[in-house]
């Protein structure tokens, strides 16, 4: 069961949130912070935001920043820091597990879900 409480989180199980469909709203680009290097070249990261919601009501709202790890290769988005969200898990009894619990759940989820196409074609067309 999905609720909204008054206090603006949206109270669900974490198996109720793994089986919730979210759809990509927007992710955009961080300012350029290139670091000066010693050898005359400049350190470039991208980085950026997503964000995501539910269509169920109420919604879920979901972001994170982000940046793109170049190291192996092939280019590959990693999460950054904890998620921003109006989400609270509770347990099976509809206790909440804490913000600090429900992050780490969230941070999990985030790294097990495909979202860095759908943020590389939203960079792409616009950034083009």
């Amino acid at each position: 069961m999905i609720t909204l409480s008054e206090d603006g989180y949206v109270r669900l199980t974490l198996e109720t949130f793994l089986v919730t469909p979210l759809v990509h709203l927007v992710s955009g680009l961080d300012e350029d912070e290139s670091i000066p290097s010693h050898e005359g070249g400049c350190l470039a990261r991208i980085s950026g935001y997503t964000e995501w919601v539910s269509v169920s009501m109420p919604t879920i709202t979901l972001g994170w920043d982000w940046w793109l790890d170049v190291s192996k290769g092939q280019p590959f988005c990693v999460r950054l820091d904890t998620p921003r969200c109006n989400i609270m898990l509770v347990d099976t009894m509809q206790y909440d597990l804490g913000i600090a619990k429900t992050s780490v759940l969230l941070e999990t989820a985030i790294d097990n879900f495909a979202w860095c196409e759908e943020v590389r074609k939203q960079i792409a067309t616009r950034y083009a």
